[in-house]
């Protein structure tokens, strides 16, 4: 079966048209639900990255995302507001691409539009879909540009033409500047490119010309390295930072670590309140009949590899990885939607149905399940506790729009600072202060550190943190200065007043450092 075949059905123009409405139609919804202002941990992160044009970042070359910060940086020209707000909706925009792309990608598998926009629709709502959408995330635009190959991949697969593969591995490459997961479906292609010149349906010299097109692309990727190797003297170094940047050890990881996934998991399945999982199940079944081995083949493959990367990359945010799984399940799913469509007019209907079904019913679970969660008595424990944050709601439900708790303890924590304090604080609080003083002006005299330069700093030079104080009052987020020597630490009085958010460390500079 040939999924490109034009008809009436399925006309360039019509299909232009589903994009098109597909992207307005899920961009509202992420307008209307975006999160307004500074975020907490990564985003908190990108978004003083991208305010600051820091285009590598403190934690390898794999976590740079340089064509993200530069992206971000164009949607800063084109605010007109508050640029953390902007920022957050920049992944609305790029996952309404995504989805609009899916629509189309699902309308040429199955030569029906309507099948196209349901896969999307349905993906829409789904957890981890809509939470990267409403905050500050290089997620999103990798998915937009993923959804981008895959349209170009079967057009090579069913129309083998040379500048297909040109531009398939160009795009790439391009994407390997935003996040490393480009990486993943690479291979895939470079099997196909070569299988299709091997069979002459496709010229030899594709090959040399889709690398060189991959490796154009790749450019600002592959001048951070260049750029590192020449720095630092020391090649092999840079290429692992790279790859892995200071998460070798997660990302070579080949076992899951029960304590991040328990969680994770959880998290995963809200994916999966719907009708996507069967659907994917019967689309998978008949993949190859539908599509041919070699398209078949090749979108299991990069599922499978997809889903095992997901499966053993244990890191706290797992979930979030999860989402080109995602994007792969329901590319099944609307296969699964053709098939059983076909079998009659009540199927159809039913398909129909499960597929109103699928969209209506997430949402609802997600804005009922806190309630549920609480009345049942179960409590999320945290190790570290995040002022004004309610940690149920803020991780199930994924509209953003009402979550303001890494602005509300930015405001408190700085106004308890000043005129002059110190606070210390973890990677996680440290970018919702420093957004929220730059973007605001507020508290200009507060010293903000991170606990881990500062433990650093206090290691190489005994007085560096006496040098720092100079008689300022000193502010911790955490209930604990881990940083001190054994001998001192419990010496210094740590305490918080009811009603403020950083806990007052008292005594450190009567002590000899």
């Amino acid at each position: 079966m040939n999924c490109l075949s034009t008809d009436k059905q399925n006309s360039p123009l019509q299909v232009k048209m589903l994009w098109c409405g597909s992207f307005c139609l899920f961009a509202l919804l992420y307008f209307f639900t975006v999160q307004a202002g500074a975020c907490w941990q990564d985003s908190g992160a990108y978004q003083w990255r991208i305010i600051n044009g820091d285009y590598t970042g403190e934690l390898g070359l794999a976590s740079a995302h340089p064509l993200f910060i530069a992206i971000g940086r164009l949607f800063m020209l084109i605010s007109t507001g508050d640029i953390t707000t902007m920022l957050n909706f920049s992944s609305g925009i790029a996952m309404s691409i995504a989805l609009a792309n899916l629509a189309v990608i699902a309308s040429l598998l199955t030569n029906r539009r309507w099948i196209g926009f349901s896969a999307a629709l349905m993906l829409s709502v789904t957890h981890t879909t809509w939470w990267l959408a409403t905050i500050t995330e290089s997620y999103s635009w990798q998915l937009a540009v993923m959804t981008g190959e895959l349209i170009l991949f079967i057009n090579l697969i069913f129309k083998p033409k040379w500048y297909s593969g040109a531009a398939l591995f160009l795009l790439n490459g391009i994407n390997l500047g935003i996040h490393n997961l480009a990486l993943l479906p690479l291979p895939v292609y470079c099997m196909v490119l070569i299988f299709l010149a091997a069979r002459k349906k496709i010229p030899l010299w594709t090959i040399p010309v889709s690398f060189t097109a991959y490796a154009l692309g790749a450019l600002p990727y592959i001048s951070l390295i260049i750029d590192t190797a020449i720095k630092t003297g020391d090649i092999p170094g840079a290429i692992h930072s790279a790859l892995f940047g200071k998460f070798a050890s997660e990302v070579l990881n080949t076992k899951t670590r029960w304590h991040f996934m328990k969680a994770n998991a959880g998290l995963t399945s809200l994916n999966f309140i719907n009708f996507t999982l069967p659907l994917a199940a019967v689309g998978w079944w008949n993949m190859k009949r539908r599509l041919g081995s070699v398209l078949a083949s090749s979108l299991g493959i990069i599922t499978v590899i997809e889903f095992v990367f997901f499966l053993r990359y244990s890191v706290p945010d797992q979930f979030t990885f999860f989402l080109p799984s995602l994007l792969m399940t329901a590319i099944a799913s609307s296969i699964g939607i053709s098939v059983l469509a076909d079998k009659s007019q009540k199927w159809r209907n039913m398909i129909v149905c499960g597929c109103m079904v699928s969209v209506v019913i997430p949402p609802a679970v997600y804005a009922a399940a806190p309630a549920v969660i609480n009345f049942s008595g179960l409590t999320i424990k945290r190790e570290r506790e995040r002022p004004f944050r309610d940690e149920i709601r803020y991780w199930i439900i994924p509209w953003k729009n009402n979550e303001k708790s890494a602005e509300q303890f930015a405001a408190a924590a700085l106004r308890q600072a000043s005129p002059d304090g110190v606070i210390v604080c973890d990677s996680t609080s440290l970018y919702p202060l420093l957004v929220v003083r730059h973007r605001d002006g507020f508290a200009p005299g507060v010293l903000i550190l991170n606990s881990e330069k500062l433990k650093s700093g206090s290691r190489q030079n005994p007085a560096f943190l006496s040098d720092i104080l100079h008689e300022r009052p000193l502010f911790t987020v955490l209930p604990s200065l881990n940083l001190l020597p054994p001998e001192m630490a419990g010496k210094v009085v740590i305490s918080r007043s009811r009603g403020e958010v950083l806990y007052d460390v008292k005594g450190i500079l009567d002590q000899s450092l």
